[in-house]
């Protein structure tokens, strides 16, 4: 992709060239003289004028909110009691001497109870069968357990 090729293509963001933009006017290159694609990228912007830029930066909103709901889609808080049942992430470790590894092990725990809060962000993890603390962890590193 050539630099006359980016900034004649209409950005789906903007929803305007990069050039009409930045100079208010389209750029000629080798293929918009030999092809005519002045009317493709014609849109109904005029650079020189308010509204051309109130829409340019309202599109770049409405195309923002877009990808941060779909990054967020499944991002959601979870706010652990203790008794809970959860899973701690394990570091995995890929080991050529005792021919392990780390893509064929497990990546969460077997089921632990929240056993007590440290900090608001540190937990204490137990064995539900014996009720002994085994482990500390990182709320981060936690998943909720079907029950």
């Amino acid at each position: 992709m050539s630099e006359c090729d980016f900034n004649t293509a209409v950005h789906e963001r903007t929803r305007s060239t990069p050039d009409k933009l930045f100079w208010g006017t389209e750029m000629k290159c080798h293929l918009g003289v030999r092809w005519d694609l002045s009317s493709v990228n014609n849109g109904d912007f005029d650079g020189r004028n308010q509204s051309f830029w109130t829409r340019a930066y309202h599109n770049l909103q409405v195309a923002g909110k877009r990808v941060a709901r779909r990054y967020n889609q499944n991002d959601t808080p979870h706010q652990y009691c203790v008794g809970d049942t959860v899973r701690y992430q394990l570091k995995l470790c890929t080991s050529k001497a005792q021919n392990i590894s780390a893509k064929l092990l497990l990546m969460w725990s077997e089921p632990m109870i929240l056993a007590q809060r440290v900090r608001p962000n540190v937990v204490l993890l137990a064995n539900p069968d014996a009720c002994v603390i085994i482990r500390r962890a990182h709320v981060s590193q936690l998943k909720p357990c079907a029950k």
